[in-house]
């Protein structure tokens, strides 16, 4: 069986070291990139299972990284785990809304890091095995943990959390559904969200809806939600 590969792109020699040597012990294989410039040429060459990024990197920041790979049809299937020595609520959600899968804040604990990469690549297999139905004239495709939703002739990547909320959004069929009803919904990323994380997501869904001209997300006070069959008018 052939071993994951994790890119660490961290420009810290001492966290690369630690992750390099956590990650090889739990059986992954690895490559390193210290800066963001060479990490991204990486990523690109190598498409790795998933990829560690820091934050704070010289040239190309963890956020401009995350950015090219969420943008790149070959790379943005690959899960992120954000590394960054800022951990406060707004940061966790900058770095999600950018494409980033999970995060650690620093000083980690190197087996902390090995059990949140298990986990993210555990995710991906289990909704390799999902098989979701979300409009009768769809097509929907898999790009590693990612769903391409091919919808009047314009495509929506979604990941498998924002597929959760559309399916049950759907389901309900225009009905005002709460937003604890949402963070019950099976799966660590919501389970363990805050209802600010929640509408974040929420929002960062509706705006890819409203792009692709296939429906929209009513966003009300309270934390209600209802779909629409057709974006709002601006």
């Amino acid at each position: 069986m052939t071993a994951s590969i994790v890119q660490i792109i961290e420009d810290e020699p001492l966290h690369a070291d630690l992750l390099d040597r956590a990650l090889r012990q739990a059986q992954f294989a690895t490559t390193l990139a210290a800066d963001g410039e060479s990490g991204w040429r990486d990523a690109q060459r190598l498409l790795p299972s998933l990829i560690l990024l820091d934050l704070m990197l010289p040239g190309l920041s963890g956020h401009e990284v995350c950015r090219l790979v969420r943008r790149t049809p070959s790379t943005r299937h690959i899960p992120i785990i954000m590394l960054t020595a800022v951990g406060t609520e707004a940061d966790r959600i900058a770095g999600l809304e950018m494409g980033a899968d999970d995060y650690v804040v620093k000083p980690f604990s190197p087996r902390e890091v090995v059990s949140r990469v298990q986990a993210v690549l555990r995710r991906v297999h289990e909704t390799r095995r999902e098989d979701p139905v979300l409009f009768s004239d769809a097509s929907i495709t898999m790009e590693g943990p990612y769903f391409v939703l091919s919808l009047q002739e314009r495509q929506i990547t979604v990941s498998s959390t924002e597929l959760k909320l559309l399916q049950y959004l759907l389901t309900r069929d225009g009905e005002l559904v709460r937003g604890d009803d949402l963070l019950k919904l099976p799966g660590e990323e919501l389970g363990n969200a805050s209802r600010e994380e929640l509408d974040h997501r929420v929002r960062f869904l509706r705006r890819k809806l409203e792009n692709s001209g296939t429906g929209s997300i009513e966003i009300l006070p309270g934390s209600r939600y209802r779909f629409l069959a057709h974006p709002r008018p601006t």
